[in-house]
């Protein structure tokens, strides 16, 4: 993890001395955003002039007294390579095969930041496609800070290949390839985004202080019991005495914890999978029972092993996982085997919260020559084996500091609009987003102008539940962002059908990308695209049914396999799903008990059942109405 308080010091003393300094952004390979002057900006000595020339233009600006400087390119179509100097005095930067086209920002957290090599679906054979040196992507250092930032500590436009494009934001990268080959022009994609972080992180501290739900952290930010700079030195340590535990092989190993022989007569008993606590480094053990002269093949399997883990068979480390390691089954070499007792240990540690998570019904079994064994139940449990994970504060989600960081020193490169992924660290707060998402939209603008703004509504997740659920988080926060819709200049992918109930990282990115792409037709570019499913316009009571009217219906309402989804509660608050048929450009619901409806839903839960679609494949955009009066 970086901070800004060191990786800063080289620019500091750039600025103090005068030597004529730009932002990382400006850089070889860089993209210009076409058809809209481009800006230019850096430091030099105060009162200094600075010469640009770009493609047979010459701007001249004069440094102000402290010795910022900004200039402005004349708008050109789509084109290039050029060569851009930047002079004063004997100082000159040169930067070589600029591209002109249409540049983006990519922001958000784990969802937006998920790479194409992260066993996205398909990633490989998308990899073998992703020669297009008119692509770039520059990625932003994941670093905060508790004021705002001149410029970023690094990072370069790096040209979409088969060697640079695995680590690129997959989101991105298959929005930013329907872009350029729809559109025939160079695409720069600017990644700024962080795994695990809240809205209020990337908005100014002057916004979250006139922000239902934030005006006391706001003032905790603003005035802290001792110098940001000290908080952060003593956290670092923490954390990186956090990271170093977790991943210490060597310690684990020593341990002897894995050993089938190893007496773990005073360890706790689990019965597992549970919601039990389990915490820091936390080693679980099972026994079963073998006979090697009859096997011939064995795999182990137990999933949702929350976050990293070190995996034994009889001692030997059959796997070392990662946070971001998708879990199948694991081969078990069949020399390992013994006759009789044979032990499987796991040593688990979750860096997030400490909270150790393990296993889930009917996905924990040993496969022996094709015949499973279910591995639920009884596991000996200890977190007395090595030293305990020190507490850490998360610094990258404290208010403000990635926007002080990551946004604050890119706003205002001249970009055609920002795609956003984020939501899933604010669910626990739905009430608050509606203004929150808005606020940070705004003042995102005040960096950028009147810029579109594209976002993703969380995807379906976690367990099904079997009955209507009017209270969930995960709902209320797809509503918020909903109504978000209201701001000008924004749209809105819907994703309600491509989740993961056990993964809060769904693999397909490829459909966000596209559905992300026809909002930017619409919004940014003015095309005449479906780029929404269904939106409901309004609901009329027909005796004991509803009948619900949608705008966005495109070539017609569809419906994938079994219209489902609709429900509907009456006075007493009694929900019940509603059967459904469409009629036309209609959808006309009933449910069998409630005969005077007060309220309907659809797809509205943590992970609804969503089979509303108009004739081009988008989802209907998930909604709780108020009938009538009530």
């Amino acid at each position: 993890m970086r901070t800004v308080v060191g990786c800063l010091l080289v620019l500091v003393s750039s600025w103090a001395s005068g030597q004529l300094t730009l932002p990382r952004l400006f850089a070889d390979h860089m993209v210009f955003q076409r058809n809209a002057p481009t800006k230019v900006w850096g430091w030099a000595n105060p009162k200094a002039k600075v010469i640009i020339n770009f493609d047979n233009q010459e701007s001249k600006v004069k440094a102000n007294a402290e010795g910022y400087f900004e200039a402005y390119l004349k708008a050109r179509e789509a084109s290039g390579p050029y060569t851009m100097s930047v002079v004063s005095g004997d100082d000159e930067k040169i930067f070589q095969d600029i591209l002109i086209g249409d540049v983006w920002v990519a922001s958000g957290q784990s969802n937006m930041e998920w790479q194409l090599q992260w066993n996205v679906n398909n990633w490989e054979e998308e990899v073998k496609d992703s020669d297009y040196p008119e692509m770039r992507f520059f990625k932003v250092p994941n670093e905060y800070a508790s004021s705002p930032k001149k410029d970023v500590s690094g990072g370069e436009w790096l040209i979409a290949n088969e060697s640079n494009s695995p680590q690129f934001s997959a989101v991105a990268w298959f929005f930013a390839k329907r872009n350029h080959l729809e559109k025939g022009v160079p695409v720069g994609v600017i990644e700024s985004h962080w795994g695990g972080t809240p809205a209020e992180a990337w908005t100014t501290l002057e916004t979250l202080s006139k922000t239902t739900g934030y005006e006391e952290i706001a003032d905790t930010i603003k005035n802290p019991s001792m110098p940001w700079s000290e908080i952060e030195a003593i956290n670092n340590q923490k954390e990186e005495r956090k990271w170093a535990l977790m991943r210490d092989k060597e310690a684990a190993i020593s341990s002897g914890a894995q050993h089938v022989d190893y007496d773990d007569s005073d360890w706790l008993d689990r019965d597992l999978p549970c919601y039990c606590k389990m915490t820091d480094l936390a080693w679980l053990r099972r026994e079963v029972q073998l006979l090697p002269d009859t096997i011939s093949e064995v795999q182990l399997y137990i999933s949702n092993v929350i976050q990293e883990a070190f995996v034994f068979f009889n001692g030997e480390l059959l796997w070392t996982k990662t946070w971001n390691d998708d879990i199948k089954p694991l081969e078990v070499p069949v020399d390992l085997i013994q006759k009789g007792k044979n032990v499987i240990t796991y040593r688990v540690a979750n860096s997030w919260d400490n909270n150790v998570y393990f296993g889930r019904p009917n996905e924990m079994w040993l496969e022996v020559n094709g015949q499973k064994t279910s591995l639920e139940g009884n596991w000996k449990y200890s977190n007395d084996i090595e030293p305990k994970i020190p507490h850490a504060i998360k610094m990258f989600q404290m208010p403000t500091f990635l926007y002080n960081a990551k946004i604050a020193p890119i706003g205002g490169y001249t970009a055609r609009g920002i795609i956003w992924y984020q939501g899933e660290s604010n669910a626990d707060k739905p009430y608050y987003y509606r203004e929150l998402f808005g606020n940070m939209i705004t003042d995102w603008r005040k960096l950028w102008g009147d810029i579109p703004f594209l976002y993703v509504q969380l995807a379906n997740f976690m367990k099904r539940s079997e009955n209507p659920t009017p209270q969930s988080d995960w709902a209320q926060l797809r509503e918020a962002q909903t109504q978000t819709l209201e701001l000008p200049k924004t749209a809105m992918a819907v994703t309600i059908d491509i989740g993961n109930a056990d993964d809060i990282h769904p693999r397909n990115k490829q459909d966000v990308g596209a559905r992300l792409w026809l909002a930017a037709k619409k919004v940014s570019y003015g095309d005449e695209v479906v780029y929404s499913g269904p939106v409901l316009a309004d609901a009329i009571v027909e005796g004991s049914g509803v009948r619900l009217t949608f705008d966005h219906v495109g070539s017609g309402l569809k419906v994938s396999k079994v219209l489902k989804g609709f429900a509907m509660a009456d006075l007493d608050g009694n929900w019940e799903w509603a059967d459904a048929e469409v009629d036309g450009d209609e959808v006309v619901i009933t449910a069998k008990n409630i005969q005077n409806p007060v309220e309907i839903s659809y797809a509205w839960g943590d992970n609804p059942e969503a089979t509303l679609y108009n004739e081009e494949g988008l989802p209907a955009v998930p909604f709780k109405k108020k009938l009538g009066g009530y």
